[in-house]
């Protein structure tokens, strides 16, 4: 065999065998890390990393208290393949949001990267320890074999982050106005049902179904909160933010209407710390 061939050989079965990126290699995950959070979870978590009030929990400083506890390093790994729902409290702020399983859509490298990119940000790269290494893309494929449900990623994260009782948990039922429904189904005409379609599952670009099984799944279990805070951060996609509060909290009272919430004489306000209170379950 020529010896061009053998070294070309050679060369593709070191690459083969090599991981995406070296662990200690800041910069070969920094830049896809820093991309992978900015597409998939700033928009949540924000860029600066301290989420949104009543929505949203920090990460800044929260990942890498979660990082430092007993298990937590595998608990991370798992709960960005799979996500987590369920009540929990981060510098002392009730929650009640679910965080989506990305395993599905991003791939071991992109997830490894955007772990190494969260915990190197902010406050958190302060109170990582001198012995830190960094994820890798094997960490979160050996991750990969053990599936779990969100609900058992919130048990695990329970053994990593006991948390007292839940007295500031969400404990009364959505609030909405026919009234506030119907303009929000106006607002929905302008600005949604393109992608999500009259029906909210049957949208000509593919938009997410807004009823259903897939509605009681992503937010069935969470606060008024986290729906809206969703909704004021991504959408529309092609002008998040834009709309006004009235606005976002309008829609929000018709996406509830569609799902079986029922009308009141009071409308949603528009005020994140009422709409923690409101809980999603039926």
């Amino acid at each position: 065999m020529p010896v061009t061939l053998v070294s070309a050989i050679a060369c593709l079965l070191t690459l083969l065998a090599a991981p995406a990126f070296a662990a200690t290699d800041d910069a070969q995950w920094q830049a896809l890390g820093a991309q992978t959070y900015a597409s998939s979870c700033g928009a949540c978590h924000q860029p600066n990393g301290q989420g949104l009030p009543g929505a949203f929990p920090s990460i800044a400083g929260h990942a890498a208290e979660i990082l430092a506890r007993p298990g937590g390093r595998d608990y991370l790994a798992r709960l960005v393949l799979f996500g987590v729902q369920g009540h929990i409290t981060v510098d002392g702020k009730p929650f009640d949001s679910a965080m989506p399983p990305w395993g599905g859509t991003l791939s071991d490298e992109q997830l490894s990267a955007a772990l190494n990119y969260v915990l190197h940000s902010w406050d958190n790269a302060k109170a990582l320890p001198a012995d830190f290494a960094a994820f890798t893309p094997a960490d979160i494929a050996a991750a990969r074999k053990q599936a779990m449900t969100a609900a058992q990623v919130y048990a695990l994260r329970g053994q990593v982050l006991p948390e007292a009782p839940a007295e500031a948990a969400a404990t009364t039922p959505p609030q909405f106005t026919e009234e506030q429904a119907d303009r929000g189904h106006a607002a929905y005409r302008r600005n949604c049902q393109d992608c999500h379609g009259a029906n909210l599952n049957d949208g000509e670009f593919g938009g997410a179904p807004l009823t259903g099984q897939y509605f009681a799944r992503r937010w069935g279990s969470g606060s008024v909160a986290a729906l809206f805070g969703y909704l004021h951060t991504k959408m529309p996609p092609d002008r998040p933010g834009r709309l006004s509060p009235q606005t976002y909290a309008d829609l929000t009272a018709f996406l509830l209407s569609k799902n079986g919430y029922q009308a009141v004489q009071a409308e949603l306000p528009a005020d994140v710390d009422a709409q923690q209170r409101m809980n999603l379950k039926q």
